[in-house]
């Protein structure tokens, strides 16, 4: 084998590396709840930035938030254990597999409300 077929070989390798990283998606860090009686604060922490869209539905009330380039995994699972019995706002939560790519979180929630999704720049030793 000659020298350039060789280094031709191994720049495939490298690309093809490359792109199964870059198609792995986001890493979650961590997710927290933070319960207060005017709100509830829920956060997912991940490596990389998320593109979300949500809907609010009114009868029962409910938030949908689908969330972009993840899969579901144990980190998103534990989101439920998360929301306890006594929140003042949030019922329950699910998270499920939308679509390939697409994980999507259901809040059931107490009350009518106006929520507020965004995501953050990192700060101190807090990712995105």
């Amino acid at each position: 084998m000659k020298r350039r077929d060789l280094l031709q070989q191994a720049g495939s390798l490298v690309l093809l590396l490359s792109g199964a990283q870059i198609a792995r998606g986001a890493g979650i860090v961590a997710v927290r709840v933070w319960p207060a009686e005017d709100y509830t604060r829920v956060t997912i922490e991940s490596d990389t930035a998320l593109k979300t869209q949500h809907r609010l539905l009114a009868s029962p009330p409910r938030l949908f938030v689908d969330i972009d380039g993840l899969d579901l995994n144990a980190q998103l699972r534990e989101l439920v254990g998360k929301v306890k019995p006594d929140d003042p706002n949030i019922a329950g939560v699910r998270v499920g597999q939308n679509a390939p790519g697409v994980v999507r979180l259901v809040m059931d929630l107490k009350h009518a409300t106006r929520p507020q999704v965004f995501t953050l720049d990192p700060v101190a030793a807090y990712q995105h």
